[in-house]
């Protein structure tokens, strides 16, 4: 069975093409499918991954191929998502993580309950690279109001779990350009300060990589952190953050983006405790 949202998915030359080709299968095993899949390609990549896209799409008429040129970046190649996509409702995926088969039909069922809802998000289960040894679960606040208090301390959403109205994206203005970071935070801020409805189911409905070379691949320096702040300074301006958060956010920034990986391990390691 299908229903009518899209489902918006960049991928770029760095991208496995054993990963992307597991996320698209866990698309197309749902219980509720989406009637379009849409498959950014953020510039140039391998013939594997071209071929792979290629591939599916002979068998599934439902995914559609966005390519850009040159390579922009995720904000940028989400926003061509959003724009290519024919549906109100979008759902989020990631190039190398995978859906439980019973995503969308969770999902699905809540918004129809509740209609007011214009993004809406679930828990993750965090793995090593092959997928194999789990990690942590990376739980999130079910409730609007709860949602809006955690928002100034963290981000409030899982990105590759959300499903969000076109029509209210469009309006707020799309993804910002944070230069590869903080993509998704600060469009958070606007969907809760502008009072847009929200909530996360409480289970897990996406299983994400985020093993040890999450870390040994992270953006660090001064470059990343300058682009960090600019965003962080935006939180304040959208008036997500008071004074306090902001201080603790400038301070936690500069060391993720400063320090050592085994340090920002640590940290991370810590901050999965407290989820």
């Amino acid at each position: 069975m299908t229903k009518a949202f899209s489902v918006i998915l960049p991928f770029y030359r760095g991208d496995q093409p054993e990963h992307l080709n597991a996320a698209i299968q866990s698309l197309v095993d749902q219980s509720l499918r989406a009637e379009e899949i849409v498959l950014i390609q953020d510039g140039p990549v391998p013939s594997v991954l071209s071929e792979l896209v290629a591939k599916w799409q002979v068998e599934y008429p439902e995914i559609k191929s966005v390519i850009l040129e040159e390579n922009q970046g995720l904000s940028q190649a989400l926003n061509a998502g959003i724009k290519a996509a024919k549906h109100e409702w979008l759902a989020r995926m990631d190039a190398d993580d995978i859906c439980l088969p019973d995503r969308f039909e969770k999902q699905w069922a809540l918004i129809e309950e509740q209609p007011e809802l214009t993004l809406l998000g679930s828990w993750i289960e965090e793995y090593d690279e092959q997928m194999e040894k789990s990690m942590a679960i990376r739980r999130l606040p079910e409730k609007h109001a709860e949602i809006l208090h955690y928002a100034r301390w963290r981000c409030p959403f899982n990105h590759m779990t959300v499903m969000y109205r076109k029509s209210v994206l469009m309006a707020l203005g799309m993804y910002s350009d944070y230069g590869a970071v903080g993509d998704d935070y600060e469009l958070w801020a606007r969907f809760l300060m502008k009072g847009y409805r929200s909530a996360n189911i409480q289970e897990v409905l996406v299983k994400a990589r985020t093993g040890k070379a999450m870390f040994a691949k992270r953006r660090r320096g001064w470059k990343y952190l300058k682009n960090e702040l600019q965003e962080i300074r935006d939180l304040y301006r959208l008036g997500l953050l008071k004074p306090w958060h902001f201080v603790f956010h400038i301070t936690l920034k500069s060391i993720v983006r400063l320090a050592p990986p085994f340090m920002v391990r640590w940290i991370y390691k810590g901050i999965r405790k407290t989820s």
